[in-house]
């Protein structure tokens, strides 16, 4: 991927959302489904990486890459992240129960 000091630091789902929240276009709703999908391999990655362990992964790839991956794994802010309100169903704080409802049933 490159040296570090080429990128921008990773975005959590909280200033992604905010991003949303500030320019709601179609073409940035469009952008954050492909960051959510990337973000579901990523998650998918670790999970393997847990199922496979440190050592299995050490002994099967070659030097220095299991390591840089786990790195790379470990940085990333997906695996971490707490939920946004939006990831938990709710849009704002204190929304009605009935108001969250009927969003739920309409696809909101």
């Amino acid at each position: 991927m490159g040296r570090n000091h080429r990128h921008f630091p990773p975005l959590t789902a909280a200033e992604l959302a905010d991003i949303y929240d500030r320019h709601p276009l179609p073409v940035v709703l469009r952008l954050l489904w492909e960051i959510h999908r990337l973000r579901s391999t990523v998650s998918r990655a670790n999970q393997v990486r847990m199922m496979i362990g440190t050592r299995v992964g050490t002994a099967n790839t070659p030097a220095g890459i299991w390591e840089r991956f786990e790195q790379e794994l470990d940085a990333e802010p997906c695996l971490n992240d707490p939920l946004t309100p939006r990831q938990k169903g709710l849009l704002h704080e204190g929304e009605s129960q009935g108001r969250l409802r009927r969003r739920r049933r309409n696809g909101d």
